[in-house]
């Protein structure tokens, strides 16, 4: 099999992580023969030992909403059609992105969630998942997506038959997350912790405009890029006059991430919409307590182990804050453990049997 990666952008994001990972299991399975990748990308995968093809920076993803970058995108694909046509015909090429070759007939693509069918950042990418994608899905051989939850709305909002959705789960790696060494000193924590706050429906702002509950006891650390929806809440912040709780931080290495999830009292994930979700899951690693939107994703990845909110309710937020500072020492222990279901086994597994279906 062929990986297209050429519209995967920056490393560490939840869909960079979930590549990766995906790459591993293919890779374990004796089942990837070449990969598509930015030209920035090409050292990092030389690890896997296949042929890889490259593309123009220019054409992959950024974390700011670009309204050239999708278009320069689709007339390069039909050189990049042509390429992979001329060499590796008879493959299947595997997306780990919505993105698809025209003309390759042999197709897999990964629909992550349906946020831009719902939240679009741009008319652009609005057409595209409600006009362009949707006849797409039926000439692919297969669709791949994260959770059940996403199936389910794959199969409802385009029409197809479920048994063409398989559903491979996102991976952690136990091993690289630290445990506290003192776990009454975590539950002690005064910092409250939000991780890839780039975009609107990360909802962060729901936590800000609640900031009368938490601002006495604790201060805020935002992880997030430089995106216009930072700016706005870089706006509320000053507005509420909570500049000295607050602080935001960009473009941090996975070490510092995990520093901070291991000194966290809790991970803020208010999301209105999400495909999967790996920071929870990460921050259970360092057992550490997550506050998350009541949504069917997060049921269904987190079951009973978080603190579920709706975020629009100040009586909700109340509720979990309460229940954090109620935590005890002996809670914590459990996250870990419930994380570790969630491994490179696992998703290997996964990729198995999405691999007897295409």
């Amino acid at each position: 099999m062929i990986v297209n990666l050429s519209r995967l952008g920056k490393s560490g994001t939840g869909m960079w992580i979930y590549s990766l990972k995906f790459l591993k299991s293919l890779n374990k399975l004796g089942e990837l023969d070449g990969i598509i990748c930015a030209k920035m990308h090409e050292d990092f995968f030389r690890e896997f030992k296949c042929k890889i093809i490259t593309v123009p920076d220019i054409v992959s993803n950024t974390s700011k909403v670009s309204k050239l970058k999708p278009i320069l995108w689709l007339l390069y694909s039909y050189f990049l059609s042509l390429k992979v046509k001329l060499f590796y015909n008879n493959f299947t090429v595997v997306s780990t992105t919505h993105h698809f070759l025209p003309f390759h007939k042999k197709q897999v693509i990964t629909i992550h969630d349906l946020r831009p069918y719902f939240y679009p950042d741009s008319k652009l990418q609005q057409v595209y998942f409600r006009k362009i994608l949707p006849k797409k899905i039926f000439s692919c051989e297969h669709i791949i997506t994260v959770s059940e939850s996403v199936k389910k709305l794959i199969v409802q909002h385009y029409k197809i038959n479920s048994n063409k959705v398989s559903v491979v789960y996102n991976a952690i790696d136990i091993t690289e997350f630290e445990i506290p060494n003192n776990l009454d000193e975590k539950i002690n924590s005064n910092t409250l912790l939000s991780v890839g706050a780039s975009w609107k429906h990360k909802n962060i702002h729901s936590l800000l405009d609640n900031y009368d509950l938490w601002r006495g006891k604790y201060n805020l650390i935002i992880v997030s890029g430089n995106t216009d929806y930072t700016k706005q809440l870089e706006e509320r912040v000053h507005k509420y006059g909570i500049d000295k709780h607050v602080s935001f931080v960009s473009s941090i290495s996975f070490s510092q991430l995990k520093k901070l999830y291991l000194n966290a009292k809790a991970l803020i994930y208010p999301s209105i919409d999400e495909g999967f979700g790996i920071p929870p899951l990460e921050a259970f690693a360092s057992c550490t307590p997550v506050i998350v939107s009541d949504i069917p994703v997060f049921r269904e990845i987190l079951q009973d182990k978080a603190i579920y909110i709706d975020p629009n309710s100040k009586g909700d937020w109340q509720k979990a804050f309460n229940h954090l500072d109620e935590l005890t020492a002996n809670e914590l222990i459990p996250l870990r453990e419930y994380a570790c279901k969630f491994d490179q086994v696992n998703m290997t597994n996964m990729v198995a049997n999405l691999l007897k279906k295409i």
